[in-house]
């Protein structure tokens, strides 16, 4: 009887230490999403910060010597784009509090026709162990920012150190619409006939 309450408790032990070590491994697993999580705090001075970015990021898109070949159409087209969008909101995989490796910032367009472009990558990991990283949910009208809200973040640090995370939802959301509609921006690509015809009128 002995023996047998022994070798209970003993794989009791072993149960309870085995589970808390897997939830110490898999927990940002199961990690519910924190405050700061949530972009809700409204904040009207990122409104004209975050429109002097789009201007920055059309001229990007269409006249930046880092990515020649622009079709002079492409302007007007990333211009009617952002006029389409009503929401543009960042967010993380896991948790902005989570350690797990590939913890990326994602992001979540909604357009005015009532579509929604999820998990938009954006290329940019959120590390927990550092500090909560910033989200922001951008309500937008006619191409631009009319209202900003955030997970407070922003107010860490000096104006000037969230300029790259603006300009990222902007230049992302407009990489998604060339990922979607790459003629819109660029020429068409060129097909074997092209480089055929192009071999015979070598000289």
């Amino acid at each position: 009887m002995k023996k047998t309450v022994v070798v209970i408790a003993g794989m009791l032990v072993v149960f309870v230490f085995g589970g808390g070590m897997l939830f110490c491994i898999f927990k940002d697993f199961f990690f519910t999403r924190s405050e700061f999580d949530i972009p809700d705090q409204p904040n009207d001075k990122i409104i004209a910060m975050f429109n002097t970015q789009i201007e920055k990021q059309i001229e990007d898109h269409t006249h930046s010597p880092m990515h020649p070949g622009y079709i002079p159409e492409s302007r007007e087209n990333t211009i009617q784009f952002l006029k389409t969008i009503k929401t543009i909101e960042s967010m993380t995989r896991f948790s902005v509090l989570s350690k797990q490796p590939r913890n990326y910032l994602e992001l979540k367009i909604s357009f005015a026709d009532g579509s929604v472009a999820e998990e938009v990558y954006t290329g940019q990991t959120c590390n927990g162990y550092l500090a909560p990283c910033l989200l922001m949910k951008v309500e937008m009208d006619n191409g631009k920012a009319v209202k900003v809200f955030t997970n407070g973040q922003e107010k860490k640090g000096s104006p000037d150190w969230i300029i790259n995370d603006l300009n990222l939802l902007i230049d992302k959301s407009i990489s998604y619409d060339i990922t979607q509609n790459n003629n819109k921006y660029f020429p068409p690509q060129k097909t074997d006939a092209d480089f055929e015809k192009e071999w015979e009128n070598r000289k």
